[in-house]
């Protein structure tokens, strides 16, 4: 089991330092499971309250949550001093790139949880509505601007008709659970996430995500076609 995060303040890397990465340690990227795993568990148990159901979806600023100056210096860091090839199509989309951080990897075994970074390209506004049946998100936006879509309906049924947006800058937290219907956009600069998915599932892995029958994209802003 993760526990707190704690950080190792005020030190450095003298030797063993890989490539041109910086010499501050911050053990940034174990830290980000940390405390993206805590709020996961914090939000089902809500769920397992009444408080919330599924799918449900929280939005605000870090500061929101009294996470501000924790989840802006792990963001930098990470953004700093761990390298990742970003690669696309992402969910079939040639504007996105991702590349994925996985916790078995990272941490061992018991942490079945992974960490992607997405970069959407200015202009993207072409990856439709989707769900993910078989995980659970916590995302922090590092950069950019753009739109989180999302509906409520049951993916099963989905109609078009109650699709709701709101804008995303940096700094911006994002909860949802698994089986919201949503999709993000990014009509006029690059959107750049950090997404943690509980459990973890392969970009590759057709279980990762699932269109419903009735395709929706945000560049039309209506349903286009049925799959």
């Amino acid at each position: 089991m993760l526990q707190t995060a704690i950080a190792p303040l005020g030190l450095r890397i003298l030797a063993g330092r890989t490539g041109a990465r910086s010499a501050h340690w911050s053990a940034a990227l174990v830290q980000f499971f940390q405390l993206a795993r805590r709020v996961l568990d914090q939000t089902q148990a809500e769920v397992r309250t009444g408080r919330l159901r599924i799918p449900a979806f929280l939005h605000g600023e870090a500061g929101d949550h009294g996470l501000s100056a924790t989840l802006d210096s792990l963001m930098n860091a990470i953004d700093l001093e761990y390298d990742i090839e970003l690669k696309s199509p992402f969910e079939e989309t040639a504007s996105i790139a991702g590349g994925l951080w996985s916790g078995r990897d990272l941490v061992g075994a018991d942490c079945p949880d992974g960490l992607a970074k997405l970069r959407f390209s200015a202009g993207t506004l072409d990856l439709p509505l989707h769900v993910h049946e078989h995980s659970d998100r916590f995302i922090a936006v590092l950069e950019g601007e753009g739109r989180f879509w999302w509906s409520e309906e049951p993916w099963r049924h989905f109609e078009g008709a109650r699709t709701q947006s709101t804008s995303v800058r940096a700094g911006d937290v994002l909860v949802f659970t698994r089986d919201l219907l949503h999709t993000f956009s990014a009509p006029t600069e690059d959107l750049v996430l950090l997404s943690y998915h509980s459990p973890e599932i392969p970009f590759e892995d057709p279980r990762q995500y699932t269109l419903p029958e009735l395709r929706w994209t945000p560049r039309e802003g209506r349903a286009l076609a049925r799959n």
